[in-house]
């Protein structure tokens, strides 16, 4: 017992080691350890809902007439503006995560066929070039008016625009690290193809994949935020960053507050996980350099 104690306390302390070691690695693990706690906290600590209804019109607390109880005030329906700020951040990011997460899986199946089958590879990549010279934005927009509105064929639309670049980006990494001087040399000794892309290619290209994980998930996020904006999967229950600020728009002038905080919980879970990405690459380009 005290032995799996020591090892749990070492294997804690090596982890804290890791997130100490540098300055983008503290900014941006306690920052979004800092988002998961405050998106568990809206439901089972806080108890925020969008249900109750206070007085309308209410100014952000620091300005006359504010109410401290309602630190952003309220909107013209006498929604919390702070409340509703956090129900429509944690609703972003679930669904940012989901279909990061799909695009993320069906990418490494995809790759995983393309570097076991090459002739597979010569037509895929020719059809996913075609695909990546189009706006993603602007082919998840027509998709979305010409098949349906709802949420749903949004996130599955943003997924199918964004796994092209995705899956070419990776596959790239994959095919320079398969050419290099070292590769060639464990091939020629008989190690087999998926040993060497397992232990050597994947380990070697992490840094590089972690960077395309991170530009995918910012570009989900953005894109899956300005089509709310702009009105389509207009069949959420609950609202998201988009669609609030969409909502906030027309109350700039009377109090800007609502839709310039929307803006810049986007712009700070986009930079606390660009700051743990600069992170992981400095450690693990130490690590090479050793």
């Amino acid at each position: 017992m005290n032995n799996k104690i020591r090892a749990i306390s070492k294997y804690l302390l090596n982890i804290k080691n890791i997130i100490n070691s540098n300055i983008y690695m503290i900014i941006g693990c306690y920052g979004i350890l800092a988002i998961i706690v405050l998106c568990l906290a809206i439901k089972w600590v806080l108890h925020i809902e969008l249900d109750p209804i206070f007085t309308p019109g209410l100014p952000p607390a620091w300005q006359n007439n504010g109410d401290i109880n309602h630190i952003l005030g309220t909107d013209s329906l006498g929604h919390d503006i702070f409340n509703y700020l956090l129900i429509s951040y944690k609703t972003t990011l679930v669904l940012t995560v989901r279909a990061t997460f799909y695009v993320v899986t069906i990418g490494a199946i995809v790759n995983y066929l393309l570097f076991l089958m090459p002739l597979l590879r010569v037509f895929v990549v020719i059809v996913f070039r075609l695909i990546i010279a189009i706006p993603p934005l602007l082919s998840t927009i027509v998709v979305a008016i010409v098949w349906s509105n709802s949420i749903h064929s949004i996130l599955i639309t943003i997924g199918i625009c964004y796994l092209p670049r995705f899956v070419h980006n990776v596959h790239n990494q994959i095919m320079q690290e398969w050419q290099k001087t070292y590769i060639i040399a464990h091939r020629l000794d008989g190690l087999s193809t998926q040993k060497i892309l397992i232990f050597y290619i994947l380990p070697n290209i992490f840094p590089a994949y972690l960077t395309e994980l991170v530009g995918l998930f910012s570009n989900i996020i953005l894109a899956l935020t300005i089509l709310t904006f702009l009105g389509f999967g207009n069949n959420l229950i609950t609202p998201d960053i988009g669609m609030r600020m969409y909502q906030t728009f027309s109350l700039i002038k009377i109090n800007y507050w609502p839709f310039l905080s929307s803006g810049l919980v986007i712009i700070l879970s986009i930079f606390f996980i660009h700051m743990l990405n600069f992170g992981v690459h400095m450690i693990l380009t130490k690590q090479v350099e050793n």
